[in-house]
């Protein structure tokens, strides 16, 4: 018994970096879309990203930056938990931040 909570607390102590880790891809993705596209455009995709992935974020959790050289930068911050047997060991105060730029190709 001792062995399986040891066992639930390493894998919900690795579990808010692990969505973490995710959540960082998926916005990558966005802000590569974002290099080419609005920034409208690139927020509408985000929120259905973040939809389909089951992430309960708004668009007012985001910040999202576009500059003139088209350089994308997304930047969010949240909250997680450790929890065990539904109660919370730990709360953490994460920052998701991801950037890109348009690469352009010369022959």
């Amino acid at each position: 018994m001792v062995g399986i909570t040891l066992v639930l607390i390493l894998f919900n102590s690795v579990r808010p970096y692990w969505n973490r880790y995710w959540l960082e891809r998926h916005m990558e993705t966005v802000a590569v879309f974002g290099t080419k596209h609005g920034l409208n455009e690139t927020v509408e995709l985000l929120m259905n990203r973040m939809r389909e992935e089951g992430y309960r974020f708004n668009k007012n959790d985001f910040i999202i930056n576009k500059d003139e050289k088209n350089s994308v930068y997304i930047n969010l911050a949240y909250t997680d938990e450790i929890k065990v047997f539904g109660k919370t060991l730990k709360q953490l105060d994460l920052i998701a931040k991801v950037s890109a730029r348009e690469t352009r190709s010369f022959y």
